[in-house]
């Protein structure tokens, strides 16, 4: 919630209403020049008395709000993925610093998060691991927050890679338990099928198959519309891979194969030559 003031200066200017106009009787000029540049905070009841002298009603001051915080996260994750898919560490770091700079101006919990996803990204490029105090706050958070929306299906997976793995497995299963919730939002589910895929392909890499098969079952058990393609194809990718897993014989290699060959075949030449460097990686990181 740091960025009220912000949203408050732009609708007074929006309205075009000087600061003089606006805090006449509920707050000094000063108070709300301090207050539209986040250096201050005010009353429940000021910042009502504000809204209503601006005539805009709560709803639309939530809207704006959150359009507002939508803005910084969506910018930050582009620049940052950008970085990550070109490899270029420098660019990276210069992302790392501008969420750093914000959250010092604006220290908020969403913002920290923010800066964590970041870092834990870097982290996963250059092979290193997110610090102990990062992980704490991160698992935390998202053990802690009444129900999973996008944002925390995003932070989580951006930053699964970097986490322990006995951390991961815990997160997974409050994720598996929303799977249903999920349901109701189409772009959740999408997120849910491509968050268990990467926590089953953890735990083969770290040869627990068990854990892999159990995360698979919740996958299988989503309700994946028939129009859903590439949460089909990510299940079936799993299940071939737990099967290669349990017995690394020449068929099973070969099943997993075909099943990358699919997206060739579809014309998706991208995702064919990620997936087949994924599915080479794996083999060759659980071959006995």
């Amino acid at each position: 919630m740091e960025k009220i003031g912000e949203v408050i200066h732009i609708f007074r200017e929006n309205k075009g209403m000087s600061q003089a106009e606006l805090s006449d009787g509920i707050l000094s000029k000063a108070q709300l020049s301090k207050f539209e540049r986040n250096l201050t905070q005010i009353s429940a009841d000021k910042l009502l008395a504000l809204l209503e002298r601006l005539h805009v009603t709560f709803a639309e001051f939530g809207n704006a709000l959150a359009i507002q915080e939508n803005q910084y996260e969506q910018s930050i994750l582009e620049d940052i993925t950008k970085a990550i898919v070109n490899n270029n560490g420098g660019q990276a770091a210069l992302v790392e610093d501008r969420a750093e700079a914000h959250f010092k101006k604006h220290s908020g919990k969403y913002n920290r998060l923010i800066l964590i996803m970041v870092k834990a990204m870097i982290a996963d490029m250059n092979g290193e691991s997110l610090s102990k105090a990062d992980v704490s706050f991160l698992a935390d958070y998202l053990f802690n927050v009444d129900g999973w929306t996008r944002f925390e299906l995003l932070l989580f997976g951006n930053t699964l890679s970097v986490m322990p793995l006995v951390t991961v497995n815990q997160l997974a299963r409050e994720l598996a338990s929303q799977t249903n919730e999920a349901l109701e939002i189409h772009q959740n589910l999408q997120l849910n099928i491509s968050l268990l895929y990467n926590v089953v392909l953890l735990n083969l890499t770290a040869k627990d198959l068990k854990m892999a098969r159990l995360f698979l079952r919740v996958m299988k058990n989503s309700h994946i519309e028939d129009n859903m393609m590439a949460e089909r194809f990510l299940t079936t990718l799993a299940e071939a891979l737990c099967a290669y897993c349990e017995e690394p014989s020449p068929e099973n290699k070969e099943r997993v194969e075909k099943i990358v060959e699919i997206q060739k075949t579809l014309g998706s030449t991208s995702f064919f030559v990620a997936f087949k460097r994924q599915a080479e990686m794996f083999i060759n990181e659980t071959t006995p």
